[in-house]
């Protein structure tokens, strides 16, 4: 018996050192236990890439994994994850992207594919009527992402056909690169694309119709299809995304103190009186179309064009989201809504993170306040708070990794390092990584994922997590409760049930306010399994324990992972022991960081990591 038919059933190894491409079949019970996505990108990465290598170097590996539901038909499935050890925090790494490459690479007939070695030039790989190519990519090297996107859409005549690349900014290697689709669909964070750019990968362009990706059970699955869009079609954040995107009310967060300013100096309104200037319906008058990804009911996308004025676009670009709107806004004191669409025009082009972009330059704008640094040292741009003109020429510097640009473009820690005098304490970031722009003062639920998981500084962990509150009762199955006064019973649960969301390709977005949706349902229907929720939240923990048993064997242990200074010394919060207590629930030692070997035993994961002790 084969695996289900929401499966391709194949993952491609591609070696570029040799140029050897490679299929491998997964068994059912391979898939069953880790679903896909990040699950199915940890178990491959831990079994095949050696411990404490370089991430840049010809040993490392980089996966591009879609999930169990990814192009199906439920709604949101349209996402694919980017796997690594990450070259910025050292640990593991994994990156989100939605839009449609995903699915197409799904049906092009693959569930994965991984990189390893490192090509003597340039290249691609071309994944299209059934067969899978390495080409030659000097022609695209140094084009930026929209460039290359075109050049080979136009060089294959293929409608279909999408890609996933970096820009320059990941050929340079910049830490802060990421890897573009659809011309401004970005897998972000922890540098992968800066992992790309070692190995000489410029693109990936597929064009799918070898699979047809059906379900198992298609009355199950169709049932639970139906009960999830009545949730949706209810939601009223989900209204507010598909009218305004993520960032429709940035002034509102401003307001309650979530959204930090001024490097994380400040907050509220009257801080930064115009930030609502930056709120999504302002950019209705730029709107020139929707954006949604694959099988989405709310398209919380836009398409936009600035062709006027000093921060004028020469093309079209996809409407800032609330993180790059705090990023390139707020923590910037920047109040020109214009300036934030030129500089993430320039972040999507060049294929860097906008967030990681945002909290460097806030440290240098600190720098620069303070005395640390000059005009001299900045290439004569004035680097001042809300100096818009001077924050769209920095972040192109950033990008080329040109001038001061250079030593910025590597996140905050290596900025540090390089600018020195001290400034390391204007550095808020964990392992290098920028947090993410929602202010763990006010939660201690998202101050701990920033230390506690295995993929530092990430936010949406926390923000799911918040929607099991201690007694809460999971799925339809009323024995499935959050427990009563054990508040770490509730964190590990609901990050659990985050890593099944991943695993299985469904977007976090629009299911953040809404009850869980009837995920288990419609595993179970696409998969053809007797799936409950209990089976799922062990499948969510063993995905957390082998991506933190990842970063132990990597020598990694918790007192690596600090908040900075600014954020612990302004709050009476005590995250270690929020961690220490989360590390107990989940049978990890507090010390080591090693998940104990009752854990590893009950969760099937004893023998795949023998050597970690």
């Amino acid at each position: 018996m084969g695996v289900p038919g929401c499966y391709a059933g194949k993952v491609l190894f591609v070696d570029l050192t040799n140029g050897i491409l490679k299929e491998e079949a997964l068994p059912e019970n391979i898939y069953r236990a880790f679903i896909g996505g990040n699950g199915l990108g940890v178990r491959i990465l831990y079994e095949k890439m050696e411990a404490r290598i370089d991430p840049m170097g010809p040993e490392s590996l980089v996966g591009f994994v879609v999930g169990s539901l990814t192009g199906t038909t439920a709604p949101g499935s349209g996402r694919h994850m980017l796997v690594a050890k990450s070259p910025l925090t050292g640990t593991w790494a994994e990156s989100n992207s939605g839009g449609s490459f995903g699915p197409e690479l799904k049906a092009a007939g693959y569930d994965a594919v991984f990189f390893s070695g490192i090509a003597p030039r340039p290249v691609y790989l071309l994944l299209k009527d059934g067969k899978a190519e390495i080409r030659d990519a000097a022609h695209l090297w140094g084009k930026d992402a929209y460039e290359t996107q075109d050049l080979l859409s136009n060089e294959f005549n293929d409608k279909r056909m999408k890609i996933s690349c970096i820009g320059p900014s990941g050929e340079l290697m910049s830490l802060l690169a990421g890897v573009v689709s659809e011309r401004g669909r970005m897998a972000a964070r922890n540098g992968v694309g800066a992992v790309m750019g070692s190995k000489k990968l410029k693109a990936v362009a597929v064009s799918g119709g070898v699979r047809k990706i059906t379900a198992a059970d298609p009355d199950g699955f169709k049932q639970a299809v139906r009960h999830f869009l009545s949730i949706i079609k209810n939601n009223e954040y989900a209204k507010g995304l598909a009218a305004s995107g993520t960032g429709k009310d940035i002034s509102l967060l401003v307001s309650m103190g979530n959204t930090p300013l001024k490097n994380w100096q400040l907050s509220g309104i009257e801080s930064l009186p115009n930030i609502s200037n930056l709120d999504g319906g302002n950019m209705d008058k730029y709107k020139v179309g929707k954006f949604g990804c694959y099988a989405c009911p709310v398209s919380c996308g836009a398409i936009i064009s600035q062709k006027e004025g000093p921060f004028a676009i020469k093309d079209q670009m996809h409407r800032p989201e609330y993180q790059t709107l705090a990023a390139l806004g707020g923590m910037l004191m920047n109040d020109n809504l214009e300036a934030v669409i030129k500089a993430n025009d320039i972040c999507n082009r060049y294929g860097i993170d906008t967030m990681g972009v945002g909290g460097t330059i806030a440290m240098a704008m600190e720098c620069y306040e303070k005395g640390l640094i000059n005009k001299a040292d900045t290439d004569g741009i004035e680097l001042t708070w809300g100096n818009a003109e001077a924050i769209v020429a920095m972040v192109e510097k950033v990008a080329k990794r040109e001038g001061f640009g250079e030593k910025l473009a590597d996140g905050t820690q290596k900025a540090a390092e390089r600018i020195g005098k001290g400034s390391d304490q204007f550095a808020v970031s964990v392992r290098g990584k920028s947090l993410a722009y929602h202010d763990p003062r006010l939660s201690p639920a998202l101050g701990t994922a920033n230390i506690a998981d295995a993929n530092p500084a990430h936010h949406m962990d926390s923000q799911i997590t918040g929607m099991l509150s201690e007694g809460a009762s999971i799925g339809s199955n009323p024995a499935l409760k959050v427990p009563e006064g054990n508040p770490f019973a509730s964190y590990a649960i609901g990050s659990a049930y985050h890593q099944l969301l991943n695993a299985s390709g469904l977007c976090s977005l629009f299911t953040i306010a809404t009850t869980p949706p009837p995920i288990t349902d419609l595993i179970a229907g696409a998969c053809g399994w007797d799936f409950g929720w209990r089976e799922a939240l062990e499948t969510g923990r063993r995905i957390l324990t082998l991506r933190q048993a990842f970063n132990a064997r990597e020598g990694l242990t918790p007192d690596q992972f600090e908040l900075p200074k600014r954020i612990t010394t302004t709050t009476k919060v005590d995250y270690k022991s929020l961690r220490e207590g989360y590390f107990k629930e989940m049978q990890w030692d507090a010390r080591t960081g090693k998940p104990s070997d009752d854990v590893l035993e009950k969760l099937g994961l004893l023998e795949l990591v023998s050597d970690l002790h």
